[in-house]
């Protein structure tokens, strides 16, 4: 889910990390890449009359980043999986209900598809509630301090800014990226760049866990870094 809406996002070409700065068509395409996502991690065709195959049933995937899941007359009478977030894309939960006309509220949209009713509500099976996802890291920070890092007039002024500003805190690599506004600027973080850094050292969690943990830090994800003051790696 995370990778799905982050590659829609796509930070690192257009510095954005949140889906609220996401164009209307923007937002419609995350549910595509979902359903892209979720069929090739299933192991599931693009077959049959509606998303895919699965235990011989045709099933319709149906995304909606507040849960209130629209259905097209097309989808009455048939099983949807339903994948929706809620508490700002927090948390996901994921169900699956067959739709019927008795169970979507009286009202339409101008494309003529309802929504579940509370009692439709009641008739979702759910399979798994309260999935948290890992929000993206750029939205976590201070905005003062997002301000001031993306301010920055070059990639290196912005990652610079990045590490002075949140020394020894994680940081994964696609808030690198959408900083640095580019794919794979880790040139910019190597040890012989510590003088362009501010005095800043960049250690990366998958090849330094060792002195990452020597320094106190909690265990990190593989694609984060974490930015130490060299003098304080040098005593």
């Amino acid at each position: 889910m995370r990778q799905a809406i982050d590659e829609v996002i796509d930070g690192p070409r257009t510095g954005r990390w949140s889906v609220d700065q996401l164009e209307k068509t923007e937002k419609i395409y995350i549910g595509t890449k979902i359903e892209i996502v979720v069929r090739a991690a299933l192991e599931l065709e693009r077959a049959g009359r509606l998303d895919t195959i699965i235990a011989g049933q045709c099933v319709d995937f149906k995304w909606s980043l507040t849960s209130g899941w629209e259905f097209p007359t097309e989808a009455v009478d048939e099983i949807c999986l339903l994948i929706g977030a809620r508490d700002k894309g927090a948390v996901i939960d994921i169900g699956a209900i067959r739709v019927a006309v008795a169970l979507l509220s009286p009202g339409r949209n101008k494309d003529g598809k309802g929504q579940l009713s509370p009692l439709g509500r009641t008739r979702i099976r759910w399979i798994e509630q309260g999935i948290g996802l890992k929000p993206n890291f750029l939205s976590t920070i201070d905005p003062e301090l997002r301000t001031r890092i993306m301010s920055g007039r070059s990639g290196q002024e912005r990652i610079r800014t990045l590490f002075q500003l949140l020394p020894r805190q994680p940081i994964p690599r696609l808030a690198i990226e959408t900083i640095a506004r580019k794919r794979d600027p880790m040139r910019r973080l190597r040890a012989d760049a510590t003088d362009r850094l501010g005095g800043i050292r960049v250690l990366s969690a998958r090849y330094e866990r060792k002195r990452l943990r020597e320094l106190g830090l909690p265990e990190l994800d593989k694609d984060d870094f974490v930015g130490v003051p060299a003098a304080e790696l040098d005593a």
